[in-house]
């Protein structure tokens, strides 16, 4: 009898979950898919807030190369206007608009001269409380009677914007000015300030002081300047 006791294998008494800890277990599991799921949701959030600096820092550098790639090229040419005896150097930099005609580098699909015009403008959309960086275009044209930039072609370099600022170096004494050319200056001396400042305010990320060299000569175009004043070619 007692050998068919030792022999007998031993039963160890199985039992369930019990319906409370069952929904213990369930609840716990819950927050532990709710934990997860915030984490995932978070980091969505963050990698899209990432990308979203990256283009912006992206958009920045190009709108940025692209600016000094064009004001770089500006030239001084005579341009006649109906109604006027004289013809006149197209460059009016003031301290928050400048036009100027140039060329536009033909790697953004338009190339060639044109008359161009940087200006800060009222937003639209999301930018509605501020303004927008926006360069207009024209194509160039040996005389004009007046250029109409509200139906030019626009691009639009930086926005929201709150402030810009455009300063102008003089050659001679490096001195920067709020507009060019500088109070008397005459046609006879037209030329091209040394430099170019560009302050954004606004725009995230934040844009840098801008400074462009201008690498046009004095007169872009002898021929326009020797016979365009008064008809006569100078001597």
């Amino acid at each position: 009898m007692k050998a068919d006791i030792k022999n007998r294998p031993l039963r160890i008494k199985e039992r369930g979950f019990t319906l409370m800890e069952g929904l213990i277990g369930m609840a716990l599991l819950s927050l532990l898919m709710l934990a997860l799921g915030a984490t995932m949701q978070s980091a969505a959030q963050a990698q899209e807030r990432i990308d979203a600096r990256l283009r912006s820092a992206e958009d920045l550098r190009l709108s940025a190369y692209f600016l000094q790639d064009v004001l770089s090229q500006a030239s001084l040419r005579a341009i006649g206007r109906d109604g006027l005896e004289r013809p006149r150097f197209f460059f009016d930099g003031q301290a928050q608009s400048l036009e100027w005609a140039g060329a536009m580098p033909a790697r953004y699909g338009l190339g060639g001269r044109h008359f161009m015009r940087l200006a800060l403008e009222p937003g639209e959309g999301p930018a509605s409380g501020q303004g927008t960086l926006t360069l207009r275009y024209l194509p160039w044209q040996e005389s004009i009677r007046a250029l109409d930039w509200a139906a030019a072609p626009r691009q639009t370099l930086a926005a929201p914007v709150r402030a810009l600022t455009l300063r102008y170096q003089r050659a001679e004494d490096g001195q920067w000015l709020d507009q060019w050319p500088p109070p008397g200056d005459t046609p006879t001396h037209a030329r091209l300030p040394a430099a170019i400042a560009l302050s954004v305010d606004g725009p995230q990320p934040a844009w840098p002081l801008l400074a462009v060299a201008m690498h046009a000569p004095i007169v872009s175009d002898q021929a326009a300047l020797s016979a365009g004043f008064g008809g006569g070619r100078r001597r």
